[in-house]
């Protein structure tokens, strides 16, 4: 079957930068400097590196299987294909749940930040609610609408955060780098792998490519943003690894907004307010584009009308977040999430790459 797509629904190749950057960039950017460190230390920037590296191969690889079907670009079509209705639909099904949770995994650390920065003791259902109808607002747009909420949040973010970070120069010690290299391979990789939950994200390639106009030739964007934001993890890594000592990066749970919060600014008072509050938008593009790829995926497969998915999946959303409330379960739901993903990225879309090559090679195209 075939699901083309008319081009009053698709973007412009140039555009994926957006809807990939705001799903790989997301509160994580706050908090991950001290979990990188547990195993390298200071020599964790290398483990960026690495992983943002790797990142690339998988682009490769999810632009090999995506254009590996003659008359359909879905990964849904795609698991059909290689695994039968069945299985594949139980793959299908796995995906959709994937995007949601990572949906909810952005919602409720925002929300927990939220609270801990602005208001402890705040009945946050409400803000909940009113957070949920702008993404059922944006996701009921369509791709498009989702796309235009990424490129404003796109903007904000670089325009704010980044400034901000570069504030902290007069206050960095370049000596704190040293020794550059103390650390075992071992170790590196293992932060490597703890490095690679900040780029999440990119997986929602495979829900995006359709509506791609002449995606081939977005996949030189897609390298683009991933070099962009590999840059962007490493300066903000490099800064807090200057501006606090290793000891002190281990206790802190959000690194980057404590950089940022010893400048104090007429009116303002506290940037870290100020880059809490414009995160907003960022988050809401985030939280839009999963659960957009999860209804899609729920449309393709399950030919449920995604206005209906929409409502089901934000409901869940709301439910999960009133019973999960402590820190320290935030943080084990966020490594499962994390462990989840790192076997989607790293086991999965190389297992269905080998599939796919395979089965070309042996039949012709798929």
């Amino acid at each position: 079957m075939s699901n083309e797509i008319s081009d009053k629904y698709t973007i412009s190749p140039h555009l994926i930068v957006f809807p990939l950057y705001v799903s790989m960039v997301g509160v994580g950017i706050l908090t991950y400097e001290r979990r990188v460190i547990e195993h390298a230390g200071y020599n964790a920037w290398i483990s960026v590196m690495i992983t943002g590296i790797s990142m690339h191969f998988l682009i490769w690889m999810l632009y090999k299987i995506l254009s590996s079907i003659d008359d359909s670009r879905d990964i849904v079509t795609i698991n059909h294909k290689l695994f039968g209705k069945f299985f594949g639909n139980l793959i299908n099904f796995a995906i959709v749940l994937y995007f949601v949770f990572g949906a909810f995994i952005k919602f409720k650390v925002y929300m927990e930040m939220i609270q801990v920065w602005f208001f402890p003791s705040m009945n946050f259902l409400p803000v909940s609610i009113v957070i949920l109808l702008l993404v059922y607002y944006a996701v009921s747009g369509g791709i498009r609408s989702v796309t235009g909420i990424a490129v404003w949040a796109t903007i904000i973010s670089c325009v704010s955060i980044i400034p901000q970070v570069l504030l902290t120069f007069p206050f960095l010690y370049p000596m704190n780098l040293l020794p550059l290299l103390n650390h075992s391979a071992s170790d590196i990789l293992l932060s490597s792998k703890d490095m690679a939950f900040e780029y999440l994200g990119v997986e929602t390639l495979l829900f995006l490519y359709p509506f791609v106009r002449t995606p081939e030739k977005s996949q030189k964007w897609a390298h683009l943003i991933m070099i962009l934001v590999t840059l962007l993890y490493l300066m903000i890594l490099i800064l807090a690894f200057m501006f606090f000592t290793e000891e002190q990066l281990r206790h802190t749970i959000w690194p980057t907004l404590n950089m940022i919060g010893i400048f104090e600014v007429p009116l303002l008072q506290r940037l870290e307010y100020l880059a809490i509050s414009l995160w907003f938008i960022k988050i809401i593009a985030g939280i839009s584009i999963f659960i957009w790829a999860a209804c899609r995926g729920m449309k393709i497969a399950f030919h449920l009308r995604p206005r209906i998915s929409l409502i089901v999946f934000l409901t869940a959303i709301t439910a999960l977040s009133h019973f999960i409330i402590d820190h320290r379960t935030v943080e084990r739901v966020s490594e499962i999430y994390s462990n989840v993903g790192l076997y989607f990225l790293y086991a999965y879309i190389p297992f269905v790459f080998l599939c796919v090559m395979i089965r070309r090679k042996l039949t012709g195209p798929i």
